[in-house]
């Protein structure tokens, strides 16, 4: 049998990306309008809200990543011998690039301050692109620890995790920086690129793509709480942010349980499609590349604004957010046309092209080998 594909990770994978866009530009914007002009505290109250809302964009990008994986390969004895290699070819060395792109503008410093900025960027992961080092931690996690991941209960496995991952974020979301070289550094920052801080993430994703029928059955039959949890955790979210007990970032423990709540939230309303709108399967056949760029169209579109008249007020928000996506989109599209591009800006997933909503039975689930597989 052919290769076959989940259309609600086409739509899942959209939903996460547009969301990411849309969390920078609201903050590059906010900061933006603020410096022209005084933002009314009921604006900033509403888009702060807006953003705490969309951190659930990049542990999305995550749980999909295992989700897909544990979906492909269920069944089968062996992992390809190609499976590290296709990944650092069109994940790794595109992310590689972008770290070198991002670090340009530190050349107007020194030559020295642009190729630190490039070794934290790439290694350290010291721009947005830093999900990439993670996710790599977890294809080597697989690789290695696969047949133990299959040979345990998920409950067990999950439950574990879910600790790990728990303790590892309180320790650096409740207490401050210890007497240790570069400490400040990595309570503020570092401590996102570790896996731990993600280890959820991947053994439920891992485990429900393994399962997926199961899964989708119990979604649907638990339906009333799968529509209120992101709105409960949402909720919750908000009140412990503007009441100070929370910091702002995606690395927090409730955003645990907030995104894991949005994603079953969108995930039973792709089911329900038979078809996933052509947008959305645009947006994620080029969702890569578009998460690599955005950022750098949100700050050239910033620039261009501090040099002319142009004012868009609140509407500065949605017009870095158009304007982005489309931009990168059509860089990403105008880089494929030629023999290297997709080693610079990511290739385009043409994959998910096949978007038909397909019934599986219960009893078929044994016979389909694959799904979404990028090895």
């Amino acid at each position: 049998m052919g290769k076959q594909y989940l259309h609600e990770i086409s739509f899942l994978r959209s939903i996460a990306c547009l969301s990411i866009v849309l969390l920078h530009s609201i903050d590059w914007g906010m900061d933006y309008i603020s410096f022209l002009a005084a933002l009314p505290d009921y604006s900033k109250l509403v888009l702060d809200s807006v953003n705490m809302f969309l951190y659930y964009g990049t542990p999305t990008f995550i749980f999909i990543t295992a989700l897909i994986l544990g979906f492909s390969y269920k069944g089968q004895k062996e992992i390809p011998e190609n499976f590290l290699a296709k990944r650092i070819k069109f994940i790794l060395i595109p992310y590689v690039c972008m770290g070198f792109l991002y670090a340009f503008p530190y050349l107007l410093v020194s030559s020295g301050e642009f190729a630190k900025k490039a070794f934290l960027n790439i290694f350290i992961g010291d721009f947005h692109a830093y999900f990439v080092l993670i996710i790599f931690q977890f294809y080597l996690l697989f690789v290695w620890g696969r047949n133990w991941l299959d040979r345990h209960r998920p409950l067990y496995v999950i439950s574990l995790s879910l600790i790990v991952n728990v303790i590892y974020l309180s320790v650096f979301n409740f207490t401050g920086p210890v007497a240790l070289p570069f400490a400040d550094y990595i309570w503020e920052r570092y401590y996102w690129i570790p896996f731990p801080g993600w280890i959820f993430y991947f053994t439920l994703a891992y485990y429900i793509g393994s399962h997926y029928e199961t899964f989708s059955a119990m979604i649907k039959k638990y339906k009333g709480w799968v529509l209120i949890a992101p709105f409960v955790s949402g909720a919750l979210l908000l009140l412990s942010y503007h009441n100070g007990f929370a910091i702002d970032s995606s690395k927090r423990v409730d955003i645990l349980f907030h995104t894991c709540s949005v994603i079953v939230f969108v995930l039973y309303f792709a089911m329900k499609m038979k078809t996933v709108p052509q947008l959305f399967i645009k947006i994620s056949q080029y969702s890569y590349g578009i998460y690599l760029l955005h950022t750098m169209y949100i700050a050239l579109l910033i620039i261009l604004f501090d040099y002319t008249p142009l004012n868009f007020g609140i509407f500065t928000i949605l017009v870095l957010f158009l304007v982005s996506t489309t931009f990168s989109m059509l860089t990403i599209f105008v880089l494929n046309k030629w023999k290297y591009g997709h080693y610079i800006v990511g290739r385009i997933n043409v994959s998910t092209a096949k978007t038909k909503r397909r019934e599986i039975k219960t009893s078929q689930a044994a016979s389909i080998p694959s799904c979404n597989r990028t090895s």
